[in-house]
């Protein structure tokens, strides 16, 4: 579960979030909808441990223990266009190094969810050489299949093409279904068609 109470954030002057109140209960579905500037990749980091609440930061629990917002990241999964990866790793290394922090569910073939994602013949390519599609799905192969209890997307679909969706949803089919998943979207509705919450966020400046 995770619970805003007031949450604010604020750049110098600039007031991104305020008051934003809302509970995520554990193993729903959650969109985050808004217009440009309206805070939800702000919103996401927070949630992801990635930036600080100006005041009343979220409260995390999971399976009844409490979880402080600075560890919270021990437990999150995140694809974003902007989550870096290395680009001299390969795809190959980029996975085995990526699974020695968040390990993926016993029984994943690796092999198997490459080719689904149409990316065999690059296995041993650098991502320096990836197109930003190619790059977004190896971010929600990564961010997706694990064992960890909350996922976050924000603009999950960003430069992918249609077997790029199709992909994407294979993987929250696969790994994501017990999982308490939020959406950041631009109403983009194939991003959050398996989403039964909504919170909206309206623009502050």
């Amino acid at each position: 579960m995770i619970v805003l109470k007031g949450l604010q954030k604020k750049f110098g002057t600039q007031h991104i979030l305020q008051d934003v109140t809302y509970t995520f209960e554990t193993g729903t579905k959650t969109v985050i909808l808004g217009s440009n500037g309206s805070g939800k990749s702000t919103l996401i980091k927070i949630l992801s441990g990635a930036l600080e609440a100006t005041e009343s930061a979220p409260s995390f629990s999971f399976n009844g223990t409490a979880i402080t917002a600075k560890s919270i990241g021990l437990h999150v999964g995140i694809a974003a266009p902007y989550v870096a990866l290395n680009p001299m790793f390969s795809l190959k290394e980029s996975l085995d190094f990526h699974a020695k922090f968040s390990p993926f569910p016993e029984g994943f073939k690796p092999t198997y969810w490459i080719e689904k994602a149409g990316l065999s013949a690059h296995r041993e390519k650098r991502l320096n050489t990836f197109s930003s599609g190619m790059l977004q799905r190896v971010r929600l192969l990564m961010a997706i299949a694990n064992e960890r209890p909350l996922l976050l997307l924000d603009e999950p679909l960003s430069n992918l093409d249609t077997d790029g969706v199709q992909f994407y949803n294979e993987l929250i089919q696969t790994f994501a279904q017990s999982k308490t998943i939020i959406v950041g979207s631009n109403y983009q509705k194939d991003e959050y068609t398996f989403c039964t919450d909504e919170l909206l966020l309206e623009k502050h400046y």
